[in-house]
């Protein structure tokens, strides 16, 4: 027993210095260019004129080390920072190879329906006019050239509630548009304005019975172009006001359906018309009947795909309508923004964020309705990494300097410009910046953000520039 016992002491006498010994042998910055970067940051923070609130927070990943923080318990507005958490969530309960499926289905005898064809869909944000194309002529291909019965749109897989913040009329921009289950090209109109023999020519796509646009643009010296909408009946009218000029002679905005159910059905009229299908163009919407079968379908990129095209190019119609499909995933149809959000609640939850650093109004940010403190924000980029699978798609699915996404412009030719992934954050009122700081097995997470800042955003940007320059010569244990 004595010699077990001694055994014993030996083993506990050298694990534990050599668990001490393998984390200080993990490479990071002395511990002076660490007090050194503590001092910049404070002085930067110190000497920055945005006006507003700012709070800032870094940690190196794997290990509960603080690297240095600001005001980190605030609840602060991240407008598209916010992405980061409702989208990484979405990946954890969803899986990074999930799939949307849209699909048309009826009973067919002979070359007609029998029944209405029905369009049904659980929210693939990504659908677009070549993938409803593809549809109907897979459609037809069965055989199918009448639909004397119409088309019904199946728009019960979420509610019809809006998100927080989207309650208004006022703004018609294409990122504005509703998360619907059934979507194509992001529920907007891509409106195109171009000089053609000295005149301009305007063009609207998707066609739809639904939408129409006139244009009273003008070739002048300076491009102040200007787009309005009204709703005659069922009919969304899109009017172009302004000049466009001859040295950039090309203007193509978005502007949103304003009924993305009827959009959706004028869209799919459209196209079985064009393919040579005759249809009843009464519109309906509704469930599917349960015994009514599938004809054909389409399946989405993966999730890993699709979360990677929110956060690069800062997407809100893909956020809104993930965090809707996440809450019919967990509890079941219908998916709603609140279902959504209460699992990123309990995901915060699990990853010890306390409740009143948290309030969450959409899954994309929109309108500085939600709020979350820079230390919150950060926790829940670590806890990613209790799945490592989850951290990597995390990580590579936000944007890069000089590639393309939101960083495009920013962090090229600087410490920063190969080692950084983050996400941006832009309201007239806030600004964000956070992400990792990441090569091989070291990464540091860090969040940056400024509200109240009364539309400085190139102030809020250069002292994030700067903040997130110096961190990246202290992970290269460079002078900060």
């Amino acid at each position: 027993m004595r010699k077990v016992m001694d055994r014993l002491r030996i083993v506990k006498t050298w694990i534990f210095p050599a668990a001490i010994l393998l984390l200080l042998s993990v490479p990071r910055p002395a511990r002076a260019q660490e007090a050194e970067l503590k001092k910049k940051w404070d002085r930067l923070i110190k000497n920055d004129r945005t006006a507003g609130r700012k709070a800032a927070y870094a940690r190196w990943s794997g290990v509960n080390k603080r690297i240095y923080g600001h005001n980190l318990d605030q609840p602060m507005v991240p407008a598209s920072c916010l992405k980061i958490l409702s989208t990484g969530v979405v990946l954890r309960h969803m899986g990074a190879s999930y799939k949307f499926t849209s699909s048309l289905l009826g009973e067919i005898k002979g070359d007609a329906l029998t029944t209405p064809l029905y369009w049904r869909g659980n929210g693939d944000p990504s659908m677009t006019l070549d993938n409803l194309t593809a549809l109907v002529r897979k459609l037809k291909a069965r055989g199918v050239r009448k639909i004397p019965k119409g088309v019904v749109i199946d728009d019960t897989y979420f509610d019809r509630q809006k998100p927080a913040g989207f309650q208004f009329s006022r703004g018609n921009e294409g990122f504005l548009a509703l998360p619907t289950p059934t979507t194509v090209e992001g529920n907007a109109i891509t409106v195109t304005l171009e000089i053609k023999d000295a005149e301009v020519a305007i063009t609207c796509l998707p066609a739809s019975p639904y939408h129409t646009c006139s244009s009273e643009v003008t070739v002048g010296t300076k491009e102040d172009v200007r787009f309005t909408t009204d709703t005659r009946g069922d009919v969304l009218q899109i009017k172009a006001k302004g000049t466009i000029t001859a040295a950039d002679p090309k203007v193509v905005n978005r502007v949103r359906s304003f009924d993305s159910s009827r959009y959706a059905h004028g869209i799919l009229l459209q196209v079985l018309k064009e393919n040579g299908i005759t249809v009843d163009e009464t519109f309906a919407r509704g469930a599917t009947p349960a015994k009514v079968p599938v004809i054909v379908s389409h399946s989405s990129d993966t999730l890993a795909a699709l979360v990677r095209a929110t956060n690069r190019h800062s997407n809100n119609f893909y956020a809104e309508n993930l965090l809707k499909a996440l809450g019919a995933q967990i509890t079941g149809q219908p998916g709603t923004t609140q279902k959504g959000l209460d699992a990123v609640y309990a995901f915060l939850t699990r990853a010890g964020v306390k409740r009143n650093q948290v309030v969450l109004a959409n899954g994309s940010g929109l309108f500085g309705n939600s709020k979350i403190s820079a230390r919150a924000l950060a926790s829940a980029m670590e806890q990613y990494a209790t799945l490592p699978w989850l951290q990597a798609l995390m990580i590579d699915s936000l944007p890069r300097p000089g590639r393309d996404g939101t960083l495009y412009k920013r962090f090229t030719g600087t410490a920063a410009e190969d080692v950084v992934y983050a996400k941006t954050g832009t309201l007239g009122d806030a600004s964000c910046l956070a992400g990792y700081i990441s090569k091989g097995n070291r990464t540091i997470l860090f969040a940056i953000m400024q509200d109240g800042i009364g539309g400085d955003l190139k102030g809020a940007r250069t002292l994030q520039d700067e903040l997130v320059v110096s961190l990246a010569k202290f992970f290269k244990g460079q002078k900060p």
